[in-house]
């Protein structure tokens, strides 16, 4: 009975998962990676990241993700009212048994620009050129007609999967925008809505078949308050549609800054996310300097349960921004990026 349920649950995975993208808890991480209009918005000159998500390895083989992003935040430094942001994603993904492998390789492109004389007030837009190529082993893969009617699969049976292809290359297209209220250091509000897969490719391994790939449409909204001497809230918000798959989370991180002669050398972040029907999601954030490292884990909490053992996945990210160029404008109110991973 067991395996019959495992049987289902991987069914119900792998349908779950089909013409999705990839997926990460921490969606405040790496922002640029669920709207290329963060790209390049962040007080320093660049930023270079990876990270790594393991997920369902309680029912099958885990589910494993790596990815690194580097920016540049360009322009600011002779025209401080402007930035334009460029950067490159490289994302790896691979599920399941027959090892089935989506690689991107994204090149984003952004424009923001300050709206008001206070600097408090900032809109952009970016756009996200990917390619993507998606692979997988046919050895271990078994099909319906593979069954002997006995005691399981056999793979030395034809499995007359006539014009099957096990690999594929892409180009795909997103879009994004945002704005962001920032009055000051701590205190800061931002809201963006992005488009992925303008283009829908045809993902489909079939010759002759078409399978287009959902658009994917994600708000994001979030910020930071300031509470008592040291202490703020970090609150955010996504919202993710793509074709019948609806995601939404939502959390709060809790942050204390440690101060030495009236700077802050180094921040605690502690909290927790909730994905509706899916995972309770706690997640610890350390800074120091430049430098930011994430952990978190999903608890799943799904009809799932019962096979998952509450077990989803653990996901880790570090992340470092600092100053690059040798030339800066000085302008007289400096513009307080929104806390969003950066």
């Amino acid at each position: 009975m067991k395996n019959i349920i495992l049987g289902l649950l991987l069914l119900a995975l792998a349908y779950e998962a089909k013409s999705q993208d990839i997926n990460s808890s921490q969606f405040y991480a790496v922002p640029s990676y669920v709207n290329p209009a963060f790209t390049g918005f962040f007080n320093n000159d660049y930023f270079v990241a990876a990270g790594y998500k393991n997920q369902w390895s309680s029912v099958s083989k885990p589910f494993q993700t790596i990815g690194a992003t580097a920016q540049l935040s360009l322009v600011k430094n002779k025209k401080p009212n402007s930035i334009v942001g460029v950067g490159v994603d490289i994302v790896h993904d691979r599920a399941g048994s027959t090892n089935f492998s989506t690689s991107n390789f994204n090149v984003n492109v952004s424009f923001l620009q300050v709206l008001d004389v206070r600097r408090q007030h900032i809109i952009g837009v970016g756009f996200q050129n990917s390619l993507a190529y998606r692979n997988f082993d046919i050895t271990k893969a078994t099909f319906g007609n593979q069954f002997n009617g006995f005691d399981g699969f056999d793979q030395n049976i034809n499995p007359g999967e006539n014009g099957l292809r096990t690999k594929q290359l892409n180009y795909n297209l997103g879009i994004g925008g945002l704005y962001s209220y920032s009055p000051k250091a701590h205190n800061n509000f931002y809201a963006s809505f992005s488009v992925f897969n303008v283009t829908r490719p045809n993902v489909s391994f079939y010759a002759g078949h078409e399978n287009r790939l959902h658009t994917r449409y994600t708000a994001l909204v979030g910020g930071e308050v300031s509470i008592k001497e040291n202490w703020s809230m970090l609150p955010s918000a996504i919202f993710q549609h793509q074709g019948p798959n609806m995601e939404i989370m939502f959390g709060t991180l809790a942050r204390y800054g440690l101060m030495r002669n009236r700077r802050e050398a180094l921040a605690i972040s502690f909290g927790a996310y909730y994905r509706v029907n899916d995972a309770v999601v706690p997640a610890m954030k350390l800074e120091y300097k430049g430098m930011n490292i994430t952990v978190n884990y999903d608890v799943n909490v799904s009809k799932l349960t019962k096979v998952s053992r509450f077990n989803g996945g653990g996901e880790v990210s570090i992340s470092y921004s600092g100053l690059f160029f040798k030339e800066h404008v000085k302008p007289v109110k400096p513009i307080f990026c929104p806390s969003v991973g950066f």
